[in-house]
């Protein structure tokens, strides 16, 4: 078993963050505030501004390095850092924690945010011309739904991590907003994760519409495809019913004979194809 240093991580992180922002803004209110808390301030705040907006308003994607985020970051630090040389006041904890964070923002971008055991080259079970093999899956309720039962017509496979991923969520937000334009053409909209059944029950209910939202029981699929991602779950949120074990994003689109015509195994947690990418997929191969 893999230690779980990234599920240890994005926790311990975004904590840090938000210690940083409440000590700037402690000296705000003390009346101690300087150009060297002000710098800190603005990089505490900037990633715990991050954190807080994909959670309370969910965007599928983003650029890879998060531009505005990491110019604000840097710009922070170092001001913060040249202030207090400046005026020949350090405040070592403020200075402490500015690089801490920077340190943890870069981590984040060029660690966390990719899955760097993934390499869709080396996963030929998803070559496109491919039979996409059987797959056995639960619905909500604990019927079992094999995915031969969707030959016929074209299907995409969207395997998302689980109802406590922001970016998977507005993926689905997304799909169901595009609900007419894969309706007029036909397509099965599968979403599947190996959470437990109440979380895609949740799901199923909250998009009424003609979608498939279906579980992965035991990862035995994700396995079996070689999407399996032990210990993805962000740590601490198995007290909410998860698996520390979760999916990687993968979208598998399939024509009506079930051949593999498309798939996006993204490296990188925060970028996922677009509808309009998939639906012209779909045009094409029509």
């Amino acid at each position: 078993m893999n230690f779980p240093s990234k599920s240890i991580f994005i926790v311990i992180f975004p904590i840090m963050a938000l210690i940083a922002l409440a000590d700037g803004m402690i000296h705000l209110f003390k009346g101690a505030f300087s150009i060297q808390h002000f710098g800190h301030f603005i990089t505490a705040g900037s990633i715990v501004f991050f954190f807080a907006k994909i959670f309370i308003k969910p965007i599928p994607r983003t650029d890879t390095v998060l531009k505005s985020y990491t110019f604000l970051v840097f710009l922070g630090c170092i001001s913060s850092f040249i202030s207090g040389n400046l005026i020949g006041e350090i405040h070592l904890t403020c200075t402490i924690l500015n690089f801490t964070l920077v340190l943890g923002w870069v981590t984040y971008l060029v660690w966390y945010s990719y899955f760097q055991h993934r390499n869709e080259e080396e996963n030929h079970l998803l070559n496109i011309g491919n039979k996409l093999p059987l797959l056995t899956f639960e619905n909500a309720q604990g019927a079992v739904v094999t995915s031969d039962r969707f030959a016929g017509t074209p299907s995409i496979f969207m395997f998302y991590r689980g109802n406590w991923c922001p970016f998977c969520m507005a993926q689905i937000q997304e799909m169901v907003d595009n609900h007419k334009e894969l309706s007029d053409r036909n397509i099965n909209t599968i979403f599947i994760s190996s959470q437990p059944h109440n979380f895609s029950k949740k799901l199923t209910e909250k998009h009424s519409l003609d979608f498939q939202f279906l579980v992965d029981v035991e990862h035995k699929v994700s396995k079996q495809l070689h999407i399996f991602d032990e210990n993805g779950l962000p740590f601490g949120f198995q007290i909410f019913g998860f698996s520390s074990d979760t999916t990687l994003p993968t979208v598998i689109i399939t024509d009506a004979e079930e051949k593999i015509i498309y798939t996006n195994q993204t490296d990188h947690y925060r970028t996922r194809p677009t509808p309009s990418e998939l639906l012209k997929v779909i045009d094409v191969n029509s």
